[in-house]
């Protein structure tokens, strides 16, 4: 018996709803959560602030906030060929709450999302949007200036001020004791400053 026009439709449809579930399976199977039970077997052992993977990177973790419903667990991962760390925090129950990339602790880049406690999206923060003058437009500065970017007080941040995207640079200059300043304007990609300034006495330029 040949298949009727509505058999084909029922099939049609059989076949897209299969689709949107194996779709979204693997939607939810691929969605960050966070492993309580190893995380509070871990941290028994004195010390324990995480673990290396394979391939040297780093994932720290520790929990902050408090007790029950107002705990997160948050994790900070370091790959050892990449200058943005990927920075995680989980609700109490291990789903996601917020997910991002930061540049060693100095600024946030791209964009961070935020979930509810069931791991719905709930809110985009588009960090780079007003910065013309990109990351990758300060990363080809940095390198055409040769500057370095191992020094103790190197340091790279961003900020509004007075309502502009502004670039900040900070680094240790080569047979010196005085560290180099640069500011751009993100908007444009204009430098306006180039200072110098004395080096923290202990070389740590952010531990006051």
């Amino acid at each position: 018996m040949g298949i009727t026009m509505m058999n084909k439709k029922n099939i049609l449809l059989l076949f897209f709803f299969m689709v949107l579930v194996s779709c979204s399976a693997q939607k939810q199977n691929t969605m960050k959560t966070f492993d309580i039970e190893a995380y509070n077997k871990k941290k028994k052992n004195p010390g324990y602030d995480g673990y290396y993977l394979k391939d040297s990177t780093y994932i720290r973790q520790f929990d902050a906030g408090g007790d029950g419903i107002y705990m997160n667990y948050i994790e900070v991962i370091t790959h050892p060929t990449n200058f943005f760390q990927e920075y995680r925090v989980f609700h109490h129950n291990g789903k996601i709450k917020i997910d991002g990339l930061k540049f060693f602790n100095d600024f946030e880049k791209g964009i961070w999302k935020e979930y509810d406690e069931q791991g719905n999206l709930v809110k985009e923060t588009d960090y780079d949007a007003p910065y013309k003058f990109t990351w990758e437009d300060v990363l080809k500065l940095i390198k055409e200036r040769k500057l370095d970017m191992t020094g103790n007080n190197f340091e790279v941040g961003r900020n509004i001020v007075d309502k502009r995207p502004v670039w900040s640079i900070i680094f240790n200059i080569k047979n010196s004791d005085k560290l180099g300043v640069i500011g751009i304007y993100g908007d444009t990609g204009e430098i306006f400053q180039e200072s110098e300034m004395d080096a923290p006495a202990d070389g740590d330029y952010d531990d006051e």
